[in-house]
């Protein structure tokens, strides 16, 4: 059966369709619609859309979020990193007691030789091999420090965090120039002030101190390659792994729990009890405390790192000036 459809007609309305009424927010009584697909979206080659790809992670998801301006004004631009203080303490103690353990060998050991001091000079190509097998154990015991920090970072690091990403945390991260560099002049300054007024000190009084620096220079005259081999270690690898562990993760870890000024003490205090040099002792504090003020205040341990590096390079010139000077014409 054939049912003749008539068309419809729409009641009576406003709009530029009779019958049909207008909406709110379309221009005219219906307007153009939205446009399809919205803008940043792409199109693939058979037509379709997808929608745009997600913005990429921030670097600094790396760190655990600050929403309390007072905890964002403790941490400062080192951040509050993933690991915790007891983390912090447990990787500060399985790294720093086997070191003192060596640095308590060796000084027994050098004890018991004490009568027998070189007084005459070392064959060159024993000197050498000297020199390059002690710096390539400085190598390898500067390399622990980086173990602990390294391995607590990635196992803890935030979600959506890589393994790369892991280490911003550690202060393996970019920070302003010009402030940086600020700070490490202002770093040499103190530095040098204190070891000026150190060395009146103990000329002054006549304590009997000995710096590791000034057993270099007696030891200079008789192996100075591998003396040399010694300061490249001091001036290029030291600074690189222990910044990244004192000042990246112990000063880092150690304010997940205390104070600034506590964490800063106490990393400044570990950073001289590890290097054994009891007539250096003053001097090695106050660039622990330097450098543990330029990472809370730049956030990276770059700049730590050029400050410690051109500290115990300027020290290993002069040593390098007395080798010279004993070296026959």
């Amino acid at each position: 059966m054939n049912i003749d459809r008539q068309p419809t007609t729409p009641p009576a309305g406003p709009g530029n369709y009779p019958g049909y009424p207008g909406y709110p927010g379309y221009p005219g009584a219906y307007g153009a619609p939205p446009a399809y697909p919205p803008a940043g979206y792409p199109m693939y080659p058979n037509g379709m859309y997808a929608p745009p790809a997600p913005p990429p992670v921030s670097p600094a998801s790396a760190l655990l979020p600050t929403p309390d301006p007072q905890e964002a004004r403790h941490y400062g631009r080192v951040g509050k990193v993933p690991w915790t203080l007891a983390q912090t303490l447990l990787g500060a103690g399985i790294t720093i007691v086997p070191w003192l353990l060596l640095i308590v060998l060796e000084q027994v050991v050098s004890a018991s030789a004490g009568g027998s001091v070189k007084t005459h000079r070392l064959p060159v190509a024993v000197d050498i091999v000297g020199g390059v097998i002690f710096l390539l154990f400085t190598a390898v015991v500067e390399g622990a420090f980086l173990l602990a920090p390294l391995i607590i970072a990635i196992r803890n690091r935030t979600p959506g965090t890589t393994r790369w990403g892991a280490l911003r945390a550690l202060g393996l991260r970019g920070t302003r120039f010009w402030p940086a560099a600020g700070w490490v002049a202002l770093g040499l300054i103190v530095v040098f002030a204190v070891s000026i007024i150190y060395s009146t000190l103990i000329t002054t009084f006549h304590l009997p101190l000995q710096t590791n620096g000034e057993t270099l220079m007696q030891e200079a005259q008789t192996m100075p390659f591998t003396v040399i081999g010694a300061l490249i270690g001091a001036a290029v690898i030291a600074p690189f792994c222990e910044e990244i562990f004192f000042r990246g993760f112990l000063f880092a870890g150690l304010l997940r729990g205390m104070n600034v000024l506590w964490a800063t003490l106490l990393s400044a205090f570990l950073f001289t009890l590890v290097h054994g040099d009891i007539g250096s002792a003053l001097p090695l504090f106050a660039i622990g405390l330097m450098l543990a003020i330029i990472r809370w205040r730049t956030g990276s341990v770059w700049p730590g790192m050029a400050l410690h590096m051109l500290n115990n390079s300027l020290a290993a010139i002069a040593v390098i000036l007395v080798i010279v000077g004993a070296a026959p014409k």
